[in-house]
């Protein structure tokens, strides 16, 4: 990684920008010392009231923002230095900065009083806000998103990332959105960005207040969904009845009300207790969650998803893809808009698991063998002839050298732990996608044949845009035709 790529501190940009007018001298000092909620309420009321806009300037504005690759993404995605963004900006949606980006920086929005789902109408409840601030509104957008979002890190490869999933900084959106109105409606479509409805993190029942959100104007602000198990397996407190609601219809129901998401997660257990038959994730259960998500996207039309998320203890629930339904989309198509895909085989147990190997096999891991479903995996992949961010991690060692090499050929990451895979497959990745590629980070990789010297010394390679490589712990597979043997 050259040091000199490295972009300046989003508080640095924003001190040259922002707070270059009158009270400029004082804000630009504090903001140095506090913390992000400090500084901006010492903004707020070190500012002069705002005149009113008028009720002809328009109200809508997208969440367009300069991000990681040639296109644009949602606001806080952690991207390389000469990265321009790679979500279109969403039509009729609520989002921060499209105004800076149409010139139209002289005037805060209005609100008009019939369209509460685009332009934020605060209740009666806000009637007692502080003063409005005299910056103008997308001054303040820049504002927020320098206090709310960490530096830029090259480490970081997601596109479709948000760092708005913190619980620190969603309690401090919640109390910025009680100030004025100006930050209400900045921090509202923030605060909304993503959500999730998950077992063992969220109180109480977590699809009831996804419901709500879903059945509210804030729905059109979610762009990312997250859904499953955190942790343990744990079928006492209603973890069934969670599943069994997720494939009755709340599923379907949630995403058809999300109309703009873009990223879709669905998690399993992380931890899996083979000493007690309580506390393991059954086949019949597992089926039917992988399931809720296999028919919502065959039936539900999604048209802005560009990014999936699936933790899963095998390989073999990738099978309930390809069953046939002559009425559901194919998913072919469905997996043709994806740009970033993200897989992690999560159980870790038996012998050729790579964190618990002492424990004993998993009732899941037992029935389906990786190796043997692994086929699955690797068409669905091939069917994402978009993609450019790809992440493979496995807990449990399984060969990928089916990998085609010619449906990556877009690809600006590449990730691979934990797995096996033939250094043909690699050289052949590497080699199709060396006019894009920006990052590739190989942990704990074992090759099936061939050399590592094999891989990296082909006359095409490196890839000459290469800014990010991690090698980390790889070696070679006893099970494969290598001659190396094991090295780590």
């Amino acid at each position: 990684m050259n040091p000199s790529q490295a972009q300046s501190p989003p508080s640095s940009r924003l001190s040259a920008m922002a707070l270059s007018s009158s009270p400029s001298v004082q804000l630009a000092a504090m903001a140095l010392n506090s913390s992000p909620s400090e500084r901006l309420a010492a903004m707020a009321l070190s500012s002069p009231p705002v005149q009113k806009p008028s009720r002809g300037v328009p109200t809508e504005f997208s969440y367009s923002h300069t991000s990681l690759f040639d296109e644009a993404s949602p606001p806080g995605t952690p991207h390389l230095a000469e990265s321009p963004s790679p979500t279109p900006s969403l039509p009729n949606t609520p989002s921060p900065l499209d105004r800076r980006l149409s010139n139209n920086l002289n005037h805060p929005p209005s609100r008009t009083q019939h369209d509460d789902a685009r332009s934020y109408q605060p209740s009666g409840a806000f009637r007692y806000f502080a003063r409005e601030p005299s910056l103008p509104y997308e001054a303040w957008e820049t504002v927020f998103y320098a206090m709310l979002t960490a530096q830029s890190c090259e480490e970081f490869d997601f596109i479709y990332g948000d760092i708005y999933e913190h619980p620190a900084t969603k309690k401090t959106l919640s109390n910025l959105r009680l100030v004025n109105r100006i930050w209400n409606r900045i921090a509202a479509p923030l605060l909304f960005r993503h959500i999730q409805a998950v077992v063992g993190y969220s109180a109480g029942r977590p699809l009831d207040s996804i419901l709500k959100i879903s059945e509210s104007p804030h729905a059109l602000y979610v762009r990312d969904v997250r859904f499953g198990f955190v942790g343990s397996w744990l079928p006492g407190l209603d973890y069934d009845r969670y599943i069994d609601d997720l494939a009755a219809g709340a599923l379907p129901i949630l995403i058809s009300r999300f109309q703009n998401i873009q990223t879709l997660r669905l998690q399993t257990p992380t931890v899996v207790d083979t000493f007690s038959e309580e506390g393991q994730l059954k086949p019949p259960m597992l089926a039917k969650l992988t399931n809720s998500l296999v028919h919502t996207l065959r039936f539900v039309p999604v048209p802005r998803l560009r990014c999936l998320h699936m933790s899963m203890p095998t390989t073999a629930e990738f099978a309930r893809f390809f069953e046939s339904n002559s009425y559901a989309r194919n998913f072919t198509s469905v997996f043709g808009q994806i740009e970033e895909l993200h897989i992690t085989i999560n159980d870790s147990t038996g012998p050729d698991g790579r964190r618990d190997p002492k424990w004993p096999r998993s009732v899941i891991k037992t029935k389906y063998p990786l190796d043997r479903f692994s086929p699955y995996l690797v068409q669905l992949i091939s069917y994402a002839e978009r993609i450019q961010v790809l992440s493979l991690d496995a807990r449990t060692w399984f060969d990928v050298s089916d990998l085609e090499a010619e449906s990556l050929t877009k690809l600006r990451s590449f990730r691979l732990e934990g797995v096996r895979i033939s250094d043909e497959t690699l050289r052949k990745i590497f080699i199709q996608a060396r006019n894009t590629l920006l990052r590739i980070e190989l942990v704990h990789v074992r090759l099936m044949a061939g050399t590592w010297e094999d891989v990296f010394t082909h006359q095409g390679l490196p890839p000459w845009k290469l800014t990010w490589l991690r090698v980390d712990g790889c070696g070679y597979s006893m099970t494969g035709t290598s001659t190396h043997g094991d090295r780590w």
